[in-house]
């Protein structure tokens, strides 16, 4: 049998504004929306993501409905359980290999 949708009550730990990591990928960002998405393939409780870098698929927009803001590529809808809170960094591409130059 299929999951039941996710509900409210399974994104109660996710605020707007807290720094996430989102999977697949491990992709950073911050939460910018959480709620119902009728617009979306699926029921239940959707969680936009403002993602650091435009990995994503979206602007925050949905069909013509603006759920948040964000630049070109750099939002995307998950499931809450694809969403881990918690103090994640923005991961800066000069910062990945200062242990690499002698």
């Amino acid at each position: 049998p299929a999951a039941p949708p996710p509900t409210v009550e399974d994104a109660a730990h996710i605020a707007v504004g807290a720094r996430c990591q989102v999977e697949p990928g491990a992709r950073r960002g911050v939460v910018a929306f959480v709620g119902l998405v009728p617009e979306l393939a699926g029921e239940g409780v959707w969680v936009g993501v403002r993602l650091d870098e435009p990995l994503g698929k979206n602007d925050g927009t949905v069909k013509g409905r603006q759920l948040f803001q964000a630049p070109a590529n750099h939002g995307t809808f998950v499931r809450p359980k694809n969403v881990e809170i918690g103090d994640f960094p923005e991961l800066l591409d000069d910062d990945l290999d200062d242990d690499d130059e002698l």
